[in-house]
Formats: structure tokens, sequence, C-alpha cells
């Protein structure tokens, strides 16, 4: 399911064996991979659940790249609103506000790279 995984492990790269969710109120996410000598140095496995919100939020130094895993969701970039369905990769950048909305009664399922990530570097619009 995650091929994607072969194209961006290397020697740098930490796998994390902790099968723990992180928990927000609409969605869920685990990190899998992480690696602080690298540009893409934190990959999460994300869950919006069904009829759930990711806010709109920036980072001031973190790029992401979304790649949507299973069902679709609405994306929010900046003040454009467009479906992402599965097998869709987007690329947002630093100071974009994004988001996603999940109307529909599935679960959205994503993986986010996030390239350049520090700690804390995430404000909501």
């Amino acid at each position: 399911m995650y091929t994607l995984y072969v194209i961006i492990i290397d020697k740098y790269m930490k796998f994390i064996n902790n099968k723990d969710w992180i928990k927000g109120e609409s969605y869920q996410k685990r990190i899998l991979l992480n690696s602080f000598n690298q540009s893409i140095n934190l990959i999460e496995d994300v869950i919006v659940k069904t009829n759930g919100v990711i806010p709109l939020h920036v980072h001031n130094f973190t790029d992401e790249i979304f790649y949507i895993v299973k069902n679709s969701a609405t994306m929010i970039v900046e003040d454009e609103k467009f479906e992402v369905r599965e097998g869709d990769m987007i690329y947002v950048d630093k100071k974009e506000k994004h988001g996603f909305e999940n109307k529909s009664d599935l679960e959205l399922k994503m993986l986010v790279m996030k390239i350049n990530f520090k700690e804390g570097d995430s404000y909501l619009k």
C-alpha cells in the first residue's frame, strides 16, 4: 500500500514502531518515519474522520506533500477549495494556509511528508 516509502527511505531515516495515534477532535495521525538529517524529515499517517475537519492553519518553516491513500475530501489552500481523491499528491508551500473538510461518510486516509519540519510549527488561521 505504501510503496512511496521505497523512494524516500534512506540510511538516515528512522522507522517509528510506535503504533499510537495522536488524536484530534476530528482526525488522527501517527508518525511513521522521521529524520533530521534529510529534507523530508517527518512522515505521518493521517486519518480524517467522517464529517471531520483539519482546520485552516499555516507553517512558517515546513512545506508539506499530501498523498491521498484512500477516499476523497475537500482541501482548502489559501482561498481555493478543491476535491482531492485517492492517488492525488498535493504540495503545499510553507506560509500557505491549508486544511481539509471531509463531508463524506468515509474516512480520508493520507500520508503527509513534511519538509524541513520544526516542532511546534503550526498556527491556526
